[in-house]
């Protein structure tokens, strides 16, 4: 029996090559021809009639919705609710645990590692399904009788990934809700201080130049006597480059985890309005005779380097929100976490 390709094409309404970009739709793609092979195999060697035309056709719906979503336009709705990723691989998922039920006897127990194995990355280890699908395998005694159990814990292990999932989703878009909030807070400050000055002074402390018979009494970041339009602006993109040293540092250390979603780049937007941030606010504090013991800044290289350090320095700030990010990757895909441990 076959899963009428010609009606999958006809729901899908596209038989050509994907039309929007996406390395996830070539995965789901890909997937959804696996599973539709192994389906049309197993099911032309099924016996059961009843059961060869329920599952094929709830194997081709699945497919075809799932290859749908694949192809549908991906609009900033859809990217922010995961509509469009979590539509297909749900699709693909329940594709998989309905091909379980077809499966030939000989191939379902050739398979059984594997579900063992999805089941132990994404379920916890005391689950009574998985601890019984285990103890059947080590018996080796698997059969028919032993479908519903395997697709039960395929179906919850499918369901805790969609889970953890969900949650880097989440986070990803609280991040970049961060990531407007603090770049219109910074812009709205360089706004000012390019407007007025004096409001956010950024040249050196006058009282302690003065004490110590410093001529001229004042510095500031453009090399003026006097508190100038471009003395904020210049802080802010010198405190960028220190952020962006960072961001590059920590390239060598971070491995991407391979997830449904992306939060690197999101990690990597956070730390430029986070440098111009803590450059600006630590010039401040130097300048506001707070530090103990700190002479002053009493040349324009000198408060150029300190921007810099302290744009650099929002690593001990932001690195919360990497730990956090590595959690929600780890729980997400517990797999290439192992592999990466292991590697190290």
């Amino acid at each position: 029996m076959s899963l009428d390709p010609a009606l999958t094409a006809e729901r899908i309404g596209d038989t050509g090559v994907l039309r929007w970009p996406g390395t996830w739709r070539v995965y789901v793609a890909t997937r959804s021809e696996e599973i539709r092979a192994d389906a049309e195999r197993a099911l032309t060697m099924c016996d059961e009639a009843g059961r060869l035309i329920s599952a094929g056709e709830g194997i081709g719906t699945h497919l075809a919705r799932a290859q749908a979503y694949a192809r549908s336009r991906h609009g900033v709705r859809r990217w922010l609710t995961g509509q469009a990723i979590e539509g297909a691989w749900s699709n693909v998922n329940s594709a998989t645990v309905m091909l379980y039920g077809v499966l030939p006897v000989a191939e379902l127990c050739g398979r059984a590692p594997e579900v063992v194995a999805i089941g132990r990355a994404y379920l916890p280890g005391d689950d009574p399904r998985l601890v019984h699908l285990q103890a059947r395998l080590a018996v080796g005694d698997l059969g028919e009788n032993d479908r519903p159990l395997m697709q039960s814990v395929l179906r919850a292990a499918y369901t805790a990934q969609a889970m953890d999932t969900g949650r880097v989703r989440s986070f990803r878009n609280l991040l970049l809700g961060g990531v407007v909030m603090l770049s219109l807070i910074v812009l709205s400050v360089v706004a000012i201080g390019a407007i007025w000055p004096d409001v956010i002074p950024m040249c050196g402390d006058q009282s302690v130049i003065r004490n110590q018979g410093l001529m001229p009494a004042q510095i500031c970041p453009t090399g003026g006597l006097r508190p100038g339009h471009g003395d904020v602006p210049l802080v802010a993109l010198i405190g960028m480059l220190g952020a962006a040293l960072a961001t590059a540092a920590s390239l060598s250390t971070r491995s991407e985890m391979s997830t449904r979603y992306s939060l690197a780049v999101v990690q990597n937007l956070l730390k430029a309005p986070a440098g111009v941030a803590t450059a600006v606010l630590g010039l401040l504090i130097l300048n506001s005779g707070f530090v103990p013991g700190f002479a002053g800044l009493g040349s324009q290289p000198a408060i150029l380097v300190w921007a810099m350090a302290f744009g650099y320095g929002q690593q001990v700030v932001t690195r919360f929100v990497d730990q956090r990010a590595d959690n929600l990757l780890s729980a997400a895909s517990p797999l290439t976490a192992a592999v990466n441990t292991k590697g190290r």
